[in-house]
């Protein structure tokens, strides 16, 4: 970062002279998001065009081909045109569309994925009752060897992941009022935090568990909901091997086609977000590097391939030389503008209307969203419940989800149950209170499966686990 825009970064924190500081802080901050979207874009472009190249799943999803459709159209006419500032308006609400869409699509793939997940678990552990192979268990010295893999590191979040890992593979022993004991545990760290929070948490539980399911679930891509609710009928204490090879069959190929699916739509969120940025920062952005001119050559030339269907232009591969490195130092500029932006926006409000840039700074915002790890951020996410989660809060959300779990329970098989509580229990939060409960835990949970099968696929999962 420059001098200079080090020293604006400092006086806005001194609250000096903010009615210069503050406008040269938005103009450099939003020069320097413009020129790395801009390469974010054409990474992600390129990468699309070699990934639509190679044919196979994304050529026969019609809604992204629409989509995607439409982000050429709005490329040309904003990026390869001279009066494309002229257009970002309305195209600044085709992009939004575009990318609810995408989201929505996102949202019912990622439910697929949690059900398939849980009925992978099932799958794993009537095995080795149906094929007849065996796997030696020495529960003992793998009760041991579990303590050892966990304990065998001094950072506590390693540990805690370790420990999550670990008692979502383990046969699930515990009694339906025992689970909801440790769900209650969990929401009750959440007393005292905003009321969003705990909302989160119970939507995660949900959704994870698949007792919750979004809009558009069993509707979009029948083709892998077709395998789910095959499995939604399967009566797996009386599956025989026949049924189980056909099944891993179509478990294999449907898998497939679901990871493919979920890549294609994060690739092309990628180009959303970034152009998203990009369409954001253009009225304002004054920045005529000579790597922006480049990127703007190279997705000029990208366009052209995707449209004409022919490959990508030799001198695209060439110019990825002049922006090496460039993506790397601007992403440590933007963590410097962006770690003042929020104490800025809630601090300097006033003079911000003062000098009438509340836009960009509304802009900034936004795109320090688009620009987040969450792909699918909401971007309209500071409408939340900033209430606080009282223990009557608490003891509300504990009621709705016992009621949810112990209809889920009545109507699934023993199988599919501990499945969803092994699930549930990979993405809570470490709650044992001791090295010595952990270790209870685990000793209680193979010593009490009597289910050969499980326990033989319980161990291998594990032991291949710990192995990598």
């Amino acid at each position: 970062m420059k001098a200079e825009y080090s020293k604006i970064i400092k006086e806005i924190k001194r609250h000096n002279d903010l009615e210069y500081n503050l406008p040269a802080y938005g103009n450099a901050y939003i020069d320097s998001v413009y020129e790395y979207n801009m390469i974010r874009l054409v990474l992600n472009y390129y990468t699309l065009k070699e990934v639509f190249d190679e044919g196979g799943t994304i050529l026969n999803d019609e809604p992204l081909i629409d989509a995607l459709e439409q982000i050429h159209t709005i490329i040309f006419e904003t990026l390869m045109s001279d009066d494309g500032q002229d257009r970002c308006p309305d195209c600044l609400d085709r992009i939004d569309t575009i990318r609810n869409e995408l989201t929505d699509r996102m949202t019912v793939l990622t439910s697929y994925t949690d059900a398939l997940q849980i009925y992978e678990y099932v799958l794993n552990r009537i095995e080795y009752g149906i094929t007849k192979e065996t796997y030696d268990v020495d529960v003992a010295d793998l009760t041991e060897r579990i303590f050892r893999y966990i304990f065998n590191d001094n950072d506590k979040m390693v540990i805690n992941s370790k420990i999550q890992m670990i008692t979502a593979q383990l046969p699930v022993r515990m009694t339906k009022n025992k689970f909801f004991d440790y769900v209650n545990a969990t929401l009750n760290i959440y007393k005292g935090s905003d009321k969003s929070s705990v909302d989160g948490f119970v939507d995660m539980v949900m959704s994870t568990s698949v007792i919750n399911k979004p809009k558009g679930y069993g509707e979009l891509y029948p083709e892998i909901f077709k395998l789910i609710d095959l499995l939604d009928n399967t009566d797996f204490k009386n599956i025989n091997m026949d049924v189980y090879r056909s099944i891993m069959e179509q478990f294999s190929m449907t898998s497939s086609f679901l990871t493919d699916m979920v890549s294609n739509h994060l690739i092309l969120m990628e180009i959303v977000n970034a152009l998203y940025s990009i369409l954001l920062s253009i009225p304002y952005q004054n920045n005529k590097s000579e790597v922006v001119n480049t990127v703007s050559s190279m997705i000029g030339s990208l366009h052209d391939a995707f449209i004409s269907g022919g490959d990508i232009p030799e001198d695209v591969d060439l110019k990825f030389e002049k922006i090496e490195g460039v993506q790397e130092y601007l992403s440590e500029d933007i963590i410097q503008y962006e770690s003042i932006l929020n104490s800025v926006v809630e601090e300097s409000g006033d003079e911000i209307s003062w000098i009438m840039a509340d836009e960009i700074f509304s802009r900034l915002d936004k795109i320090s969203k688009l620009m987040s790890n969450s792909l699918f951020v909401d971007l309209n996410e500071n409408n939340v419940d900033a209430d606080i989660a009282d223990d009557s809060y608490i003891q509300n959300k504990y009621a709705d989800l016992i009621v949810a779990f112990s209809d889920y329970f009545k109507e699934h098989p023993k199988e599919v149950n501990r499945a969803v509580m092994g699930s549930v229990f990979s993405n809570m939060p470490v709650l044992f209170n001791s090295v010595q409960e952990i270790k209870d835990y685990i000793e209680h949970s193979l010593n009490s499966c009597s289910n050969e099968s499980e326990l033989m696929a319980c161990a291998k999962i594990i032991d291949e686990m710990m192995d990598e």
